[in-house]
């Protein structure tokens, strides 16, 4: 009898790069809607179950039934998607493996509910509040300095996020979010979830999260929750993008460059304290967080390993698969990663975005490759797709990644103009 881990959730496009490393033991549960992509051709349909994941209980019976019918031992389940965690948590109890549980993930799905918990036990974290109209931001943002950030109580990290040092900015912001939220009610991420403080359901389109702003440079890592102990897996700095919407990314360093003084020992106490506070005591997380005179300021906080380019940037810069650790975590077989020396900011990611909205129609990369600090060039999209900029879309917009060494001292934000400007691209308008 074969022995497999159930992913949960992802794309194609993710299924098929974890079953080509992996494909001897994973077995996927994946959307409906995904089921005609010719991707899946690559895959034995024995690795694939098909169910509406909008509808839990459809998703849990095919589960079941599939299993049933299949000479399967399943070793541990596992989730990459943050609309995914609640269905991946439900089936690991029904299936006798281990996850995170479910009231835990419902304080993680909201990123007030998260804050709201954490400063109430004395966990460092921005003061936020939920806003439904122009009248509630607006007294949130005289009531907190008057410097404020705005996002969506779930979704992705720099989605629809917005900093305002005015009131003409809350404004502004509170208009995009009115207009752009309701139009997301497709999207998985912007799916209503369960109210951990209640039986209501929290609707993300239909309000959104104010909170002070915190100046510092950001950080986010990967760590694990084991026995009462928190062990780091990665530890990346993030380069904010000056010329971009607030918040996206221009790229992620490994290792990080913390400021002097900073101690890791103090980030464990902290992360122990703040996986606690939320009711986990087991589990994998990925944590955003901003040092703010020296000191952790947690911002988000999932139970799941960081993506983006993250994983193959910790792969290229020290052989790390920590998607593999990942498997092998939710297996019960983890072992704490060896830190290898690496100086500061050695390896970096540098995040190609396009420059205007519409159709590829030239997208190569031949002289960025053959730069031979260049370790790696992933493209996300390819010649005949179109692309949209924000506040429409914000993941679309992503060309794709390139991994670097990095000599000590480089400007990232040149080197990342100086390779776009290698890259050969064409992108008409739509008509």
């Amino acid at each position: 009898m074969s022995r497999s881990v159930l992913i949960v959730g992802t794309t194609p496009d993710y299924v098929i790069k974890l079953y080509e490393r992996y494909s001897k033991s994973l077995l996927f549960l994946t959307d409906t809607r995904f089921q005609e992509d010719p991707l899946f051709q690559k895959l034995p349909p024995s690795s694939l179950i098909f169910a509406s994941l909008e509808r839990p209980e459809e998703a849990c019976l095919r589960t079941h039934e599939f299993l049933r019918t299949r000479p399967t031992t399943l070793d541990g389940i596992a989730c990459f998607d943050c609309d995914s965690l609640l269905l991946a948590s439900r089936l690991g109890s029904e299936l006798g493996l281990r996850f995170p549980s479910w009231e835990a993930i419902a304080r993680c799905r909201s990123k007030f509910e998260t804050k709201k918990t954490w400063t109430g036990r004395g966990v460092a974290s921005p003061i936020a509040s939920i806003a439904c109209s122009l009248p509630e931001t607006i007294a949130f943002f005289r009531n907190y300095g008057e410097n404020i950030v705005l996002k969506p109580v779930a979704g992705s990290g720099s989605e629809l996020l917005f900093h305002c040092k005015n009131e003409l900015d809350v404004r502004k912001a509170v208009a995009i979010l009115e207009e752009e939220l309701p139009k997301r009610r497709g999207n998985p991420l912007f799916r209503p979830f369960p109210n951990p403080a209640g039986d209501s359901l929290i609707d993300p389109c239909g309000c959104w999260v104010a909170e002070e702003f915190i100046s510092g440079p950001e950080f986010s890592c990967d760590f694990v929750l084991q026995d009462g102990e928190i062990f780091f897996i990665r530890e990346t700095g993030k380069i904010k993008a000056t010329d971009k919407p607030f918040g996206s990314v221009l790229a992620y360093t490994f290792p990080p460059e913390y400021p002097a003084g900073f101690q890791k020992r103090i980030l464990r106490e902290v992360l122990k304290k703040a996986t606690n506070s939320l009711g986990f005591d087991w589990g994998y997380f990925m944590i955003d967080y901003i040092l703010h005179q020296g000191a952790p300021i947690l911002i988000e906080m999932t139970p799941r390993p960081g993506g983006d380019s993250i994983p193959e940037l910790v792969r290229a810069a020290n052989g790390l698969d920590t998607l593999a650790l990942y498997l092998d975590f939710v297996q019960g077989r983890f072992r704490e990663p060896q830190e290898l020396p690496l100086p500061s900011e050695s390896f970096a990611s540098l995040n190609f975005f396009t420059p205007r909205e519409g159709t590829i129609h030239v997208l190569e990369g031949g002289k960025v490759r053959a730069c031979p600090h260049v370790k790696k060039l992933l493209f996300k999209k390819k010649t005949g797709d179109r692309v949209i900029l924000p506040p429409k879309d914000y993941d679309n917009r992503l060309l794709g990644y390139c991994i670097i060494a990095a000599k000590p001292g480089l400007d990232l934000v040149t080197e990342t103009r100086r390779l776009e400007e290698l890259l050969e691209v064409r992108i008409e308008k739509h008509a």
